[in-house]
């Protein structure tokens, strides 16, 4: 069948993979801070459709793209051939015209999966049994990916989940001071320094051999889960681009910074943001109803740390992209990423409030 009717740089980029058919439309999916994310939707001469996603990756932020599709390949390829997710869909790479599981031109990296269909995400979760279902979900991915040796992939972004890194990276951030931003910081940072000891509690067992490097998922925000839309049951984790080497507590603790959170992750009034201890304690139970099989004693007394950990250092990553310039995360108005990093803080204070609640409902 020809395919003429829609031209455009993405056509072009989408007509590169091996998908049968007329495509009948593309559109722009608004989601992430990170790519580019189209759904298209292709008829077949019987009349049928398929949808799929495709994103135009951004090799500012992650520089190893070959690298990151090594990852995505090989986890997604054990996840659904070697180690089927038992209940849990697998996401489906769409290989190129010329079988590869990605191409790359003069205008950018691309590469498309299968749409998920009869399934929705959420960008705030609306209880403790979503909050549970999603952290079963994320503690199951981890577990299924227990036989993946961790020295199999690789480290996309070089110490991506190291919280020392990230506070070094903060401090160089505050010695250019480029856009001279420190002084409208200066609360900000003031919070950053007096919880510095906090900072090296996960590195410094890591080196020391107490915990081990496993596969991760990375960014286990609620909004990577996919949910089917009749039986609100988890069906797919999604955004396999921080898969890599690092410590399994940090899908908690990402889990929690997000998930658990009181207010939008740009919200404005402070007094909105917090961490819902009902939803942690779901959130808690769901993870290790998924995960707690294969975790050590030490890590699940560090849960509750793990959480705090992750958000302070996710707001010490948005603080250190104000200072620089915003150059990293997407951000829509000025001060958006400061606007990040107090929520991010909000949190912590929040957690550290509740932190006897926090360990109680671990043990």
């Amino acid at each position: 069948m020809t395919d003429t009717s829609i031209q455009t740089p993405a056509a072009s980029a989408v007509r590169r993979f091996a998908i049968g058919g007329e495509l009948v439309d593309l559109v722009a999916h608004d989601r992430g801070h990170i790519h580019d994310t189209y759904i298209s939707t292709f008829r077949a001469a019987d009349g049928s459709s398929c949808r799929y996603l495709h994103q135009r990756m951004n090799g500012t932020v992650f520089t190893d793209l070959p690298g990151l599709m090594h990852n995505v390949e090989r986890v997604t390829h054990y996840l659904a051939d070697e180690q089927p997710e038992g209940g849990l869909d697998a996401l489906r790479l769409v290989r190129t015209r010329d079988d590869q599981a990605w191409f790359h031109d003069d205008r950018g990296a691309w590469r498309t999966y299968h749409f998920v269909e009869g399934t929705i995400s959420y960008d705030q979760c609306p209880g403790p049994e979503m909050a549970h279902e999603a952290a079963r979900a994320f503690g199951r991915f981890q577990a299924r990916l227990r036989g993946l040796p961790a020295t199999e992939l690789v480290e996309t972004i070089p110490r991506f989940f190291s919280a020392p890194y990230r506070l070094e990276q903060l401090d160089a951030a505050i010695r250019s001071d480029v856009e001279r931003r420190v002084p409208g910081a200066a609360t900000e940072l003031t919070f950053v320094d007096e919880r510095r000891s906090l900072v090296p509690i996960i590195e410094d067992r890591l080196e020391d051999g107490r915990l081990p490097s496993r596969v991760v998922h990375g960014d286990t925000k609620l909004n990577n889960v996919l949910f089917d839309v009749e039986t609100g049951q988890a069906r797919c984790v999604v955004d396999l681009d921080t898969c890599m080497p690092g410590w399994s507590l940090y899908d908690f603790g990402d889990l929690v910074r997000f998930t658990a959170a009181t207010s939008a992750e740009d919200e404005t009034d402070l007094e909105r943001a917090g961490m819902n201890l009902e939803l942690y304690r779901a959130l808690v139970a769901g993870y290790l109803d998924g995960a707690g099989e294969f975790l050590l004693p030490e890590e699940r007394q560090l849960m509750p740390e793990a959480a705090r950990l992750v958000t302070l250092t996710i707001g010490m990553r948005f603080l250190a992209d104000h200072l620089a310039g915003d150059v990293y995360f997407k951000v829509s108005r000025p001060g958006h990423n400061l606007d990040r990093a107090r929520v991010q803080f909000a949190q912590v204070a929040s957690m550290e409030a509740q932190a006897a609640a926090m360990r109680d409902a671990v043990r």
